[in-house]
């Protein structure tokens, strides 16, 4: 206090007048502290960092793009809460208006705040798992307008979109019962897609077409995969998109577990050869998510996320539909810039 004061005096002496930080508007608070050397702030989940593995891995070698995943284990229920992720306890959904159906599918709104004041809305196209994606979306916080579809194993998702037109059809449809119902010419102002599983093979379909030009979010949960010998043809739009994510003109995340399917290209292996095409690689890491997943394998830039975990299990699978959440954060705050 001695020196402070006697600081204060000497400015005077000197005709200087001079203020308390606090009221010329500049913040007395220190900064907060780095983060350990061994750690990275996930731009995704800031309140969850991620350290770094010093252990050998396979993406250290030569091979790292062909290698199988590693991981071959799944956590037992016990190391999950006690919960089984392919049958996670339904949430509260009343915040949301029941289902609408349309031509295909069916989409939700949220009972408030959906529309702004010049009915722009921010939208929503989930493929494979409705109740699982709104779940999330609950969970989140996010006033999204949803849409959803799941098909069997009967049906195509990539004959159901391709050449077809339905994805704008969708959003028009939307937009016009979203009118109807709020009385204001209602528009989609962002629009991003979503998958998990067997639902990518929508967004590869999607993304090729001339109206898929202003989708400025693509998010793909454990799903991208191909077959071995012709891998890069297959993934060439999502290289694409990815380049522009990285650049920051689009937003994209990719998951995927360590399952090792026996007759294609695994989740991480499509990952793997998706990050070399743009020269870049993961870093091995180590981290505890929801349900039991455990994070070990990071990568962003700009805003291209690629985030891998462990497991080979259909418990492992299901479980990375829990990371929609963060993306639908990671959207939001996107959006809101």
């Amino acid at each position: 206090m001695l020196l402070v004061a006697a600081a204060a005096l000497g400015f005077w002496a000197f005709g200087l007048r001079t203020q308390p930080p606090e009221r010329r508007g500049v913040s007395s608070a220190a900064p907060p502290p780095p983060p350990p050397s061994n750690t990275i702030v996930d731009p995704l989940a800031p309140d969850r960092p991620v350290k770094l593995d010093p252990s050998p891995r396979a993406t250290a070698s030569a091979d790292w793009v062909t290698a199988r995943p590693g991981f071959q284990y799944s956590r037992p229920a016990a190391e999950r809460g006690g919960l089984n992720p392919c049958a996670l306890p339904a949430v509260d959904a009343g915040a949301f208006e029941p289902w609408s159906n349309l031509s295909k599918g069916h989409f939700s709104v949220p009972r408030s705040g959906a529309l702004d004041a010049t009915g722009g809305f921010d939208l929503v196209l989930h493929f494979h798992g409705d109740e699982l994606a709104r779940r999330e979306l609950v969970e989140s916080g996010q006033n999204f307008v949803l849409y959803a579809l799941t098909l069997d194993a009967s049906e195509s998702y990539s004959g159901l979109f391709a050449g077809t037109k339905l994805f704008g059809q969708l959003v028009r449809q939307i937009e016009q019962s979203l009118a109807t119902t709020y009385g204001v010419p209602a528009h989609a102002r962002h629009v991003a897609l979503t998958a998990w599983s067997a639902g990518y093979m929508a967004v590869l379909s999607i993304l090729v077409q001339p109206e898929a030009k202003d989708i400025e979010a693509v998010v793909l949960l454990d799903g991208l995969h191909g077959p071995r010998r012709a891998l890069g043809p297959q993934l060439a739009p999502f290289v694409e998109y990815a380049r522009r994510a990285e650049s920051g003109e689009r937003f994209m995340l990719i998951t995927h577990s360590s399952i090792d399917p026996p007759d294609f290209a695994s989740t991480t292996e499509s990952v793997h050869y998706l990050l070399s095409a743009l020269g870049e690689r993961p870093q091995p890491v180590r981290r505890d998510d929801r349900v039991g997943l455990e994070l070990v394998e990071y990568f962003t830039h700009g805003d291209f996320h690629v985030r891998g975990y462990a497991g080979n299990d259909k418990a492992d699978h299901c479980a990375q539909v829990t990371l929609l959440r963060d993306a639908y954060a990671a959207l939001a705050r996107r959006w809101k810039r």
